[in-house]
């Protein structure tokens, strides 16, 4: 098994957007209880703006985007690590370059039925602060937001 050291965190850019966008349809491809919303090309349209406006970091493994986080404003927005890479320590690298990015406060969505990720962000020294019925996003699946304060 490869570790997350064996990965190289930069910035992350437009010209990411396709790998991007991979990641995050392999992922959330992974979450059975997530409903398909969007095309292919929907996604790397929208992942071209979210590189373009907000910050972000992008893990790469010789080379190839493996996991990526996008924030800003306080939020954390995305973060996700392609399955074939979980569970290296990558998501927890990239969580590391967004309170960097952030400074002392982050605040963050996930679904309450994500079990992995709400144990990731609570291992990190997040707390569940509000929850949701879900009317309020565009899957319609209860949800839960949490902050960390340095």
């Amino acid at each position: 098994m490869l570790a997350a050291m064996d990965v190289e965190l930069r910035t992350g850019t437009v010209t990411d957007t396709e790998a991007v966008a991979a990641v995050f349809g392999a992922a959330r491809a992974g979450l059975g209880f997530l409903p398909r919303l969007h095309t292919e090309d929907e996604d790397r349209s929208f992942f071209r703006g979210q590189l373009a406006r907000l910050q972000s970091s992008v893990a790469l493994r010789n080379g190839a985007v493996v996991g990526f986080a996008i924030f800003g404003e306080g939020w954390l927005h995305h973060l996700y690590v392609d399955p074939t890479a979980q569970g290296e320590g990558i998501g927890a690298r990239l969580l590391a370059r967004v309170r960097d990015g952030l400074g002392d406060a982050v605040q963050l969505w996930t679904f309450e039925a994500n079990a992995g990720a709400r144990r990731f962000y609570e291992r990190h020294g997040f707390e569940p602060v509000e929850r949701t019925d879900g009317s309020g996003n565009e899957e319609r699946l209860p949800d839960v937001r949490y902050t960390w304060r340095a």
